[in-house]
């Protein structure tokens, strides 16, 4: 823990003469007093943690009035032990003003001070003067939420614009402390705005050396790249791969797919799951043939009109394949952006994805091939700035004008919050066995797997009595239970914790279709959700 703290100490960068002695005299007492200097019995003073709350767009700050100072200024307490600075100064802030959406403007120190307490009470107990070792961080606290004040410590927090901050403070040896801390978070929002304009260069050069063979990058065809991108929603690159070639081979444009067989189109798609993506693929190709005469539209908005065809699809399609100034906007592009810019809003509100787009749709019009810029954004989050462990910066073509980089943020980043709860159902599926073959059904033409084949199931985990009345209502006659196993499949809104039981019956109900494993394998699309039953 000692070493964190020094190690933390020692990133930030003293803008003076005065925070460099604060720097080096904090640096001395942690030699001399250890992780003790994050006590308040340490003999020297102690570390206290600041954070300095401003609006998204650094005009306002949160301000708290004081008890103990009598004066408006900003949340921050003590460390009381813990070595994560910025953790505490996001803690306090919480603590102070009752804020919940409130993140870290950047995770570097913005300053060191040492700072003199005055003797006071504390819950009716005395304190002496002593020193605060001040550590103090940018937080941006949104402002569509309600503020309240910490009763023991505060009696109101306030929004104040900048300007006014010398008005209401009546702490004179604070407010240029507070001066610099809006000119550095208004420095440090400067350098990522000068950001984007550095992208381009490094990172097309980059992908021409570094671009990975595959198979719907050999042409620039609506058709091969609008199937690509449905394709890899929700799906990885190697599994994507055989799917596209068996899917070009078998449907190579737009009025065979309008006009092909449902079953065989769901066997085609098995295995990649999201079924509803092929189900509107081809209801899209079917738009396509009777809306725009079997062309892919060129416009960006008609593309958008397309049916399952949203924002980051339109916007590759319109880059790629028409050079057109369209940000494609993925999960790989999300993180990518959020670490060179060291971003801590989440990245999956709408608000961050629309100043994404526009802000890089200038970056967009100062290239010749839009399409290559597209691709190279999105294959840099897949190959270098991946989403599961550390980044590989030593190789990456945008690492001098990362931002988190410089602030060793980047295994920090990106902010991802699903408000998603998944629904939990229990099923029993059935597995009935005549002579070799087994039962399947059609599901539903509407909802969850539309119109493709399922396993006989009932709602619940069905005991072998009541699964074996079960059979009979089905007229499936079942003799003898085999086996029972226990499955689960998740889906993004639900999970099925399955029951699956196996059955011998001595006659087929004519309830179901009957087939041999060798003809499910061949020509029924069964959903993962009842294959892992089987398997």
């Amino acid at each position: 823990m000692e070493q964190k703290l020094r190690d933390e100490i020692e990133r930030f960068t003293p803008f003076t003469e005065e925070e460099a002695a604060a720097k080096a005299e904090l640096l001395r007492l942690i030699d001399l007093h250890g992780v003790h200097i994050l006590d308040r019995d340490c003999p020297d003073g102690h570390i206290t943690c600041s954070g300095f709350i401003m609006s998204p767009e650094l005009q306002e700050t949160v301000m708290a009035y004081h008890l103990i100072y009598h004066s408006v200024g900003w949340t921050g307490g003590h460390a009381d032990g813990c070595a994560d600075l910025l953790g505490n100064a996001l803690r306090e802030a919480k603590e102070e003003t009752s804020a919940v959406k409130i993140y870290p403007h950047s995770v570097r120190i913005l300053s060191i001070d040492i700072l003199p307490v005055p003797p006071h009470e504390k819950n009716g107990v005395p304190v002496e003067a002593h020193l605060h070792y001040n550590v103090s961080y940018g937080l941006i606290a949104e402002k569509d939420q309600t503020l309240a004040a910490k009763p023991d410590e505060n009696r109101e927090v306030v929004w104040l614009p900048v300007e006014e901050i010398g008005i209401h403070c009546t702490e004179a040896h604070m407010i240029p402390i507070y001066n610099k801390l809006v000119e550095r978070m208004r420095a440090i929002e400067a350098e990522r705005i000068a950001v984007y304009p550095r992208i381009a260069e490094p990172l097309l050069a980059w992908y021409e050396k570094n671009k990975r063979d595959l198979p719907w990058r050999r042409d620039r065809d609506p058709y091969h790249v609008w199937v690509s991108e449905i394709m890899l929603q929700q799906t990885r690159v190697e599994v994507v791969k055989d799917y596209y070639l068996r899917f070009i081979d078998e449907i190579p444009d737009y009025e065979s797919l309008a006009f092909f067989p449902e079953d065989r189109l769901m066997k085609l798609w098995e295995g990649m799951g999201y079924y509803r993506r092929v189900f509107n693929m081809q209801r899209c190709a079917q738009q396509i043939m009777s809306e725009y005469n079997g062309r892919f539209p060129r416009k960006h908005k008609d593309v958008l009109n397309l049916i399952g065809v949203g924002e980051y699809t339109a916007g590759a399609i319109c880059s790629i394949c028409y050079g057109q100034p369209t940000p494609a906007i993925d999960g790989n592009v999300l993180r990518v952006m959020a670490r060179l810019l060291e971003d801590f809003r989440n990245v999956l509100t709408n608000p961050f994805k629309m100043e994404l787009s526009v802000m890089l749709g200038e970056v967009y019009k100062s290239v010749d091939d839009c399409g290559m810029l597209t691709q190279a954004l999105i294959e840099i989050g897949a190959t270098v700035c991946i989403p599961n462990g550390a980044p590989h910066c030593d190789v990456c073509p945008l690492a001098d004008i990362c931002v988190s980089r410089k602030s060793q943020s980047q295994q920090m980043l990106p902010i991802r919050k699903k408000y998603v709860k998944r629904r939990l159902e229990e099923l029993t599926m059935f597995v009935f066995e005549c002579d070799g073959k087994i039962a399947i059904r059609r599901r539903p033409s509407e909802g969850l797997l539309a119109n493709m084949w399922e396993l006989p199931w009932k709602t619940g985990h069905y005991s072998e009595k009541r699964a074996a009345v079960q059979a009979l209502a089905w007229d499936c006659r079942a003799y003898e239970i085999e086996k029972m196993v226990v499955r689960k499949h998740v889906f993004t809104h639900l999970e099925w914790d399955i029951l699956g039981v196996f059955m011998k019956c001595r006659q087929p109900s004519k309830r179901f279709v009957w087939v041999t494993p060798e003809e499910l394998e061949a020509e029924y699309s069964l959903p993962t959700a009842f294959r892992c039953v089987l398997d």
